[in-house]
């Protein structure tokens, strides 16, 4: 077992045991030796070669059923997947967005026709996928979108703009919410449909963020159709299916929170106990010893957090209010912690990626740039605060969250 998958506790069965040792006997023989090309390009048609050979040893949906090409996999196995890819570094998976959000969707809601059709290259990386569900007034409160999808014979007539749309500039498919009724009350009024990107009247547009990244995408949908058959669960039962897609991106978002976490904490340790520029060590700092020691339990506790909802999944009930505890203590403990690195990395690690003495390449910084985002996206803090509020401690709901 791990060092991290012992810090959490995890109690392993005989099968959880020869899944782990079956995965590490195919990464000795699979992983790359080489990393991915800088190039944008270049780097996408690597990571989709990769996710291909990552499918052919059924290593790339393994919480996905054995019938849809998955290994069933608990989730303490699904736990020991990500310690052991992320502690072998191995390379990302490009498709995660489909294969951890729509897969799951259609797997539940979707009808073998479109399981046939996507579930296989969804797996193997030859189609990508991006969630459009947020729009320039529908975010946190997701169900007063406006989006419209009017029903043209067997097809579905979509105009709206989409935004904050992750990787729909690499995507070949979105899974979008639209409002195909709009007569009735708001959540009973939307449809989960499936679109494909290179159709007529869809335009992409990528954001330019501080960091310089543009992995965001505002889409604008101008008369797109689309066949009724793509509509996943049936017409106005989008935020029922919805459901399921929302809460798989909860489950998966602490594990891989978690082992960031951890290996930033290990980076900052090491970087600590090493001469600066100046040829000062941050680890004769008192003020920052401290806070590196905080820093390495909070990273703990944000897996025994995520651990709670796991606890709760294993028990055959359905995910709780830990998940928005994980989400805001830990997205919150990250911007720290990414403070943190910057501080102990001193002058070095406050320079860009391309200057000379750039720490890590200008990682660092690059990193504390994006963790200004971390308490917005998939549900700001202030969110997160009211679902504990009324799910928890029992409060009022908020004036706006009708049904």
């Amino acid at each position: 077992m791990s060092e991290a998958a012992a810090d959490l506790g995890l109690q392993l069965e005989p099968d959880d045991v020869a899944f782990a040792a079956e995965l590490r006997e195919w990464l000795d023989e699979h992983l790359p030796a080489d990393r991915p090309p800088r190039d944008p390009e270049e780097r996408i048609a690597w990571l989709r070669c990769w996710q291909a050979e990552l499918d052919r040893g059924r290593w790339v949906a393994v919480a996905w059923p054995e019938e849809h090409g998955g290994r069933a996999a608990t989730p303490v196995q699904q736990l020991l997947y990500h310690l052991e890819m992320s502690q072998r570094r191995a390379p990302m998976v490009v498709g995660q967005i489909g294969l951890n959000l729509c897969g799951p969707t259609l797997v539940a809601h979707g009808s073998e026709a479109q399981r046939r059709r996507h579930l296989a290259p969804m797996r193997s990386g030859q189609e990508l996928w991006a969630q459009a569900f947020s729009e320039p007034g529908a975010g946190s409160d997701l169900a007063s979108l406006r989006t419209r999808g009017v029903v043209d014979g067997d097809e579905l007539v979509i105009t709206g703009q989409k935004v904050w749309t992750t990787g729909a500039h690499i995507a070949d498919w979105l899974f979008a919410l639209v409002r195909t009724d709009p007569a009735a009350p708001k959540r009973e009024g939307l449809s989960f449909v499936l679109v494909p990107l290179d159709a007529a009247g869809i335009t992409v547009r990528p954001i330019r963020q501080i960091s310089g990244d543009a992995e965001f995408n505002e889409v604008f949908l101008d008369e797109v159709r689309v066949p009724l058959s793509n509509v996943v669960g049936g017409l106005g039962q989008g935020w029922q299916v919805t459901r399921t897609t929302l809460a798989n991106e909860r489950a998966v978002l602490f594990t891989g929170q978690q082992l960031a976490l951890r290996s930033l904490v290990d980076r900052i340790v090491a970087t600590a106990q090493t001469p600066g520029l100046d040829g000062s060590r941050a680890a004769d700092d008192p003020g920052l010893r401290k806070r590196i020691a905080e820093a390495w339990i909070t990273s703990r506790l944000v897996g025994v957090n995520g651990m709670r909802n796991l606890g709760r999944v294993l028990a055959g009930e359905e995910p709780g209010p830990e998940g928005a505890m994980s989400k805001l203590f830990g997205q919150e403990a990250e911007q720290r912690i990414h403070e943190l690195a910057l501080d102990v990395g001193g002058l070095g690690a406050l320079l860009d990626r391309g200057a000379v003495d750039a720490h890590g390449g200008g990682r660092w910084a690059l990193g504390w740039l994006r963790t200004r985002a971390s308490t917005i996206g998939g549900g700001t803090s202030e969110i997160q605060r009211n679902i504990l509020a009324e799910r928890v401690l029992g409060q009022p709901r908020d004036p706006w969250s009708d049904d």
